[in-house]
């Protein structure tokens, strides 16, 4: 068998792996208005999910106000008023970890913040200080989704077939980002990079995807998952609990399926706990 040679007689690199064609998301347009290096995008295709017949009021009252439920993280509230009546929304984040680590937010729809910037076609952005220069040049420059490395994983967890997400994230980590997120979930693990994607229609499907993990840890980390006390409150620690793991390429991917029934119980708890006066 004939080996391939490089112009100066070395070993030819092998092709650059091609991004799997998916479905385009909410989050494409939107992060085509940033800088390309970040470490961590993330997507949230809100007008999606308030149209969905079972989740949808839920999040038209958690996003547009009418619900302020308790034990929300702090600054949540103030995160929520910004997104009030915003169709979609992707972040990116810079230099993760590092003392020059920076954010900038895009949002299409909602009311503009006077700080905010205005890109164009109802679409504005937050940035922190230092990126605005960035973030106005991205249109003419390298983009977020110039990124091929980025690409991989972001495609990583959604499947072939999907047409569409709710929520999209990707993340690349360093050692200090990998040990970070090994010490957040209380496991020995140290992933090279995280993605997930999420969808709902009748029932709620996640796929998550992580790479540098073993089956044996996916495996420990959705156990203690499900038996999380506000999973368990929800009623989803079951389907949490059945969620398939597989492994390719040094990679593990968890499904996780939420029938429709019990998607219909575990918001009208949410609801109810949400609306319960304190």
């Amino acid at each position: 068998m004939a080996l391939g040679l490089g112009a100066c007689g070395g070993p030819a690199r092998p092709p650059a792996p091609a991004v799997p064609f998916r479905a385009a998301t909410v989050g494409d347009a939107l992060l085509a208005r940033l800088p390309r290096g970040a470490d961590l995008v993330a997507e949230l295709d809100l007008a999606r999910l308030r149209a969905n017949p079972t989740v949808g009021a839920a999040v038209a009252a958690l996003v547009d106000g009418a619900v302020a439920p308790a034990g929300l993280p702090s600054g949540a509230e103030a995160t929520g008023a910004l997104l009030r009546g915003a169709a979609a929304v992707a972040l990116a984040a810079y230099r993760v970890g590092t003392p020059a680590a920076s954010t900038v937010t895009v949002v299409r729809g909602g009311a503009r913040p006077a700080q905010a910037l205005a890109l164009g076609d109802d679409v504005w952005a937050l940035a922190d200080e230092g990126m605005t220069a960035a973030v106005l040049g991205a249109a003419g420059g390298p983009q977020v989704l110039d990124d091929r490395a980025l690409a991989l994983i972001r495609a990583a967890p959604m499947p072939a077939g999907a047409d569409g997400a709710a929520i999209r994230v990707a993340a690349r980590l360093d050692a200090d980002g990998a040990a970070a997120v090994g010490a957040a979930l209380g496991l020995a693990i140290r992933p090279r990079a995280i993605a997930a994607w999420l969808d709902v229609a009748d029932d709620l499907a996640v796929v998550v995807w992580l790479d540098g993990v073993s089956p044996a840890a996916a495996t420990a980390l959705r156990d203690r998952l499900a038996a999380l006390a506000p999973v368990r409150a929800l009623g989803l620690g079951p389907a949490v609990a059945q969620a398939q793991i597989s492994a390719h390429a040094g990679a593990v991917t968890a499904t996780v399926v939420i029938g429709p029934r019990r998607l219909a119980r575990a918001v009208a708890r949410w609801q109810a706990r949400a609306e319960a006066p304190p």
